[in-house]
């Protein structure tokens, strides 16, 4: 009985907090024809638009930008998600869905150049920048002197089909062993 009355307590409290969380959650909107990137801050620069890869087959649902600190606020801006990963010694900034930030040494191999037209969501702090979009990251490589390379590719990591078959060897190798055993 203490049982079910707690586990009812802590769902209420869950969904309590739910409604809360979903309350101050401004939505972003398709930018405004004339919002742009920033074609460099604070010593990052403008690397393009890049593919989210949480939903990409292979990645086990990792982001992009994984392995590094992920901020998301009402009053995002390219500015301001540079300073947070700069605060991180982050080498790359990525900003999504508007109000999203994602900081990460490293660019997944899974994620690849989008047409800029991908990156279309306003920034909820500025509606004149451009904050990702859907699955998209307006991605931001930092070089030290703020100019751009034109790529990110330098710093990639990931597995491509070579990671995903050397775990699927690996797995079959297993059964086989099981079987046997």
């Amino acid at each position: 009985m203490l049982l079910t009355t707690l586990v009812t307590a802590l769902l209420s409290a869950a969904a309590l907090t739910t409604a809360q969380v979903q309350q101050s959650i401004v939505n972003p909107t398709t930018a405004a024809s004339t919002a742009t990137p920033l074609p460099s801050a604070s010593n990052y620069a403008y690397a393009g638009c890049w593919n989210e890869t949480t939903q990409v087959p292979n990645t086990g649902g990792l982001r992009a930008l994984s392995n590094g600190n992920s901020s998301a606020n009402n009053t995002m801006t390219i500015t301001s998600c540079i300073a947070y990963c700069a605060s991180f010694s982050s080498q790359f900034a990525g900003l999504e869905y508007g109000r999203e930030c994602y900081c990460a040494s490293y660019l997944s191999s899974f994620s690849v150049k989008l047409n800029e037209s991908r990156c279309n969501f306003a920034c909820n702090g500025n509606a004149s920048e451009v904050c990702g979009g859907r699955l998209a990251l307006t991605l931001y490589n930092r070089t030290g002197d703020g100019k751009s390379s034109g790529s990110a590719a330098g710093r990639l990591v990931g597995g491509g089909g070579g990671a995903a078959a050397w775990y699927g060897f690996a797995g079959i190798g297993m059964l086989v062993l099981a079987a046997v055993l």
